[in-house]
Parts: structure tokens; sequence; C-alpha cells
């Protein structure tokens, strides 16, 4: 048996789909070595949200929660 807990986030249509193409963008961005373009306000808003419910389903602690220092880390 495995250790492992399934984390499992519900996005509506248009979340998943400014996820899709966040992803694709970044990884294509990155094979050819060009920065990211900035995300329209809607799509960083949304994505924002997906990013704070991932960080909580992961229990990870929350930025500019109670508990000041103790922000996620970031891998980039």
């Amino acid at each position: 048996m495995s250790d492992e807990v399934e984390i499992v986030l519900r996005l509506d249509r248009p979340t998943a789909t400014s996820l899709a193409d966040l992803l694709y963008n970044i990884g294509e961005h990155q094979a050819a070595g060009m920065p990211v373009a900035l995300l329209p306000p809607d799509d960083s808003e949304r994505l924002g949200r997906v990013l704070y419910q991932l960080w909580r389903a992961l229990g990870v602690a929350l930025p500019y929660s109670d508990d000041p220092g103790n922000e996620p880390r970031r891998r980039i």
C-alpha cells in the first residue's frame, strides 16, 4: 500500500483552460529560452485561486497568513 495521498482540485472550464494554456506556454518559452508573457488579469486571478487551493490541500503555509516567515517554498 502506498503512503501517497491523492489531491483533487475541481476547476471550472475557464480556469482549467487558463491552467492548461499557462503550463503549455511555460514549457514552450522555457524550451526556446524566452521569457514568459504576462498573464491577463482574469487568468492571473483564476490561477491564484487554484494555487491557494493547492497549497491548502498540500498543507503548506499560505502566504500572508498569520505565520510570517513561513511562506511556501517556491521552486522558481
